[in-house]
């Protein structure tokens, strides 16, 4: 598998900053390197650095130009082949000083999602999808973007006095949608829960722990939402129901199923928010209801490190039983390299079970 080979191989990192390596000075004084994935924050990276005695200013650690707040950063990790992991910009410096220590510093930064963190706006969109307001706001924001259509159209949408990642990842949930930005590129995307898994981990290979919990506490049969057409002066109702699962993720008896089954029907009736269409009242049932089942298992765990399980990606978790074997939704992912080797610590989600 490319980028991932914890077993046979030494781990490696490679970071460069304005489009260059590390300095080798600097790369000698890097102890550790992380990298935060999530689907819902900006990606975070951070650098761990100490001075060395051999350094005549131990302080040029901390006034290190290349450190310079704005500053393009680029991190790898891997095995044999090296895989980008983040791709952001420097907004942070930490340093650490001790009268029985040398100084050390920490660099920390985020991927360009940080942008639209910038300043709080109120402003209308009219007769716009929610994809074009992200392809919109992206450009605003000086980044590319990649939107899958949302198909449907608003009459009006206010952003209120909100920043436009906050603007935008309320309307990403409501749809069932993410926001995430890769190097200069923001997609906006149906989240992935349905995509094929990228790897398997077991016991017998990567995996080293796991913790899921399975609750049916939230799941329900139906969701109903509820809106009125002022130009028809008629009742709009939205429904999803059990069956209206993006996927069942492989399994054989979804949230829902089990919830119902076990307590009987209960609907979940949403009629907190302006609905004007018929459309748009059946793409946040179908939404809320797909979200809510997802929340079935959630389950944090820890393998040696794979680049490629990454925040949105879809993993395979194997040897654990029945009701817990089968794919997994990753919802943030955090790489960790150090001396102690290099890591992967995963969150993630799953709407059914095999029993």
């Amino acid at each position: 598998m490319p980028g991932a080979n914890p077993r046979n191989a030494p781990s490696n990192f490679e970071v460069r900053i304005n489009g260059a390596l590390l300095p080798a000075d600097l790369e000698t004084s890097l102890l550790s390197v992380a990298v935060d994935d999530d689907t819902n924050l900006p990606s975070m990276f951070t650098l761990g650095l100490t001075s060395s005695e051999q350094q005549p200013n131990a302080n040029q650690l901390v006034d290190q130009a290349l450190f310079r707040i704005g500053n393009a950063v680029e991190v790898k990790l891997g095995y044999d082949q090296l895989t980008r992991l983040i791709s952001g910009e420097i907004t942070g410096l930490e340093p650490e000083f001790s009268f029985n220590g040398l100084p050390s510093l920490t660099v920390r930064g985020y991927d360009r999602r940080h942008r639209l963190q910038r300043g709080r706006k109120t402003r209308t969109f009219v007769q716009q999808k929610d994809s074009a307001i992200a392809a919109q706001i992206a450009s605003e924001a000086g980044l590319t973007a990649q939107t899958q259509d949302s198909q449907v159209t608003h009459e009006y949408m206010l952003q209120a006095n909100q920043t436009d990642l906050e603007f935008l990842q309320t309307r990403s949930r409501q749809i069932r949608y993410e926001v995430i930005v890769d190097d200069r590129t923001l997609m906006f995307r149906p989240v992935a829960n349905a995509e094929s898994e990228i790897l398997t981990l077991t016991f017998d290979d990567d995996l080293l722990e796991f913790y899921p919990r399975l609750s049916s506490i939230g799941q329900v049969n139906e969701v109903a939402v509820r809106g009125w057409n002022l130009k028809d002066k008629k009742e709009i109702v939205g429904q999803a129901r059990r069956g209206d699962e993006v996927s069942t993720m492989g399994g054989q008896t979804s949230g829902a199923a089990i919830a119902e089954t076990a307590f009987g029907a209960a609907v979940a009736r949403v009629g907190d928010r302006p609905v004007r269409t018929q459309a748009e009242a059946d793409q946040l049932a179908k939404a809320r209801f797909n979200h809510d089942v997802l929340t079935l298992i959630k389950g944090e765990g820890v393998c040696h490190g794979y680049p490629l399980l990454r925040a949105g990606k879809v993993i395979k978790i194997d040897g654990i039983g029945q009701r817990f074997s089968g794919k997994y939704y990753v919802t943030a992912a955090s790489h960790r390299y150090s001396s102690r080797g290099y890591y992967t610590h995963f969150t993630v989600q799953r709407n059914s079970t095999n029993r």
